[in-house]
């Protein structure tokens, strides 16, 4: 039976060709100086996708799906523990059974329930990362009420919009920009993606491509990109 690592290179990364990467970054705008880094980090990306697309092809991302939900609802489930709820779980973790309950409640470092709630986090995070859901949200954000018939932590073609993500940050940290048009679904972001397109996996890149979908991956990458502190500013 082949391993994780056989199955998930056997659909090989194809070399992503020099003048496919110039193109890029022409499109990207990105300066000469910069080029060689861009093009270190979209090869990167590019194999990150098939490594994922390996897992999936392994059925460990179908297998692990269940798995993976249970993480996050856990998460989700602690995080909105009343007052009430959190303070007679903090007596049990504190209480004179604490030794059972050692590796979520370590005295010497007072975790209690913030450590069982980083716990779940870690969890949830590395079930997330395997099987292609959603990353949870952070120990610092408010959780999201419980609604009934929920399911936590799916996304349509998470892979893919991962991919989009990284090919954002990528050309940014570049110094380069790529854009997309609101109104009519243009933009040298759609032509980036088509341009590598040939040297991803059969079927990766959905048709149509979603706009919206990349109308709010960009946005969320401009928010996450401002929020870095600019260290020459300082």
């Amino acid at each position: 039976m082949p391993s994780p690592s056989d199955v998930a290179t056997s659909q090989s990364t194809p070399p992503v060709p020099d003048d496919v990467l110039e193109r890029l970054a022409d499109l990207g705008h990105v300066t000469a100086t910069q080029r060689e880094s861009f093009f270190k980090s979209i090869r990167m990306n590019v194999q990150t996708v098939f490594e994922l697309d390996g897992l999936g092809r392994l059925g460990f991302a179908n297998r692990g799906e269940s798995l993976a939900g249970t993480a996050h609802a856990l998460y989700d489930v602690i995080g909105n523990l009343s007052k009430r709820e959190r303070l007679l779980i903090e007596r049990v973790l504190e209480g004179k059974a604490k030794f059972i309950f050692d590796r979520i409640s370590n005295k010497a470092i007072d975790a209690g329930i913030d450590g069982l709630e980083e716990a779940a986090y870690q969890l949830a995070l590395l079930w997330s990362l395997v099987t292609g859901t959603r990353r949870p949200r952070l120990p610092s954000q408010p959780p999201d009420p419980p609604v009934a018939g929920r399911k936590s932590g799916t996304v349509e073609h998470w892979a893919f919009q991962k991919f989009v993500s990284d090919l954002l940050i990528s050309t940014t940290v570049a110094n380069g920009r790529l854009t997309l048009s609101r109104d009519y679904g243009t933009g040298n972001l759609i032509a980036a993606i088509n341009v590598l397109k040939p040297y991803l996996p059969v079927d990766f890149v959905p048709t149509p491509l979603p706009i919206r979908t990349l109308q709010r991956i960009k946005a969320a990458c401009s928010r996450a990109i401002k929020a870095v502190p600019d260290e020459d500013a300082s």
